[in-house]
């Protein structure tokens, strides 16, 4: 980072379940566990700077947004990205 330069940041979202818990004895943490938290971490790192890159199952919960498809992962569950310019 630069000082005065804008900041550029990367947003990946999931829809799904997942557990929560505490995490440590000293220093306490909140986490989440779960596939569609691996899922999400994902998203945002195959993201695009300045985007959100969701995946199918979200893109399809928010229909109204004006979300670009983009060319699926070639592994075996392979769904349809998304990504929404902000």
């Amino acid at each position: 980072p630069v000082v005065g330069t804008p900041a550029t940041l990367r947003v990946g979202m999931h829809s799904g379940g997942c557990i929560s818990g505490i995490v440590g004895t000293r220093s306490l943490k909140f986490c989440l566990f779960g596939d569609s938290v691996e899922t999400a971490a994902a998203m945002e790192r195959a993201g695009v700077p300045g985007c959100v890159h969701a995946s199918q199952d979200l893109a399809r919960l928010l229909p109204e947004e004006s979300w670009e498809e983009r060319e699926a992962a070639r592994d075996k569950a392979s769904k349809a990205t998304y990504l929404l310019r902000v």
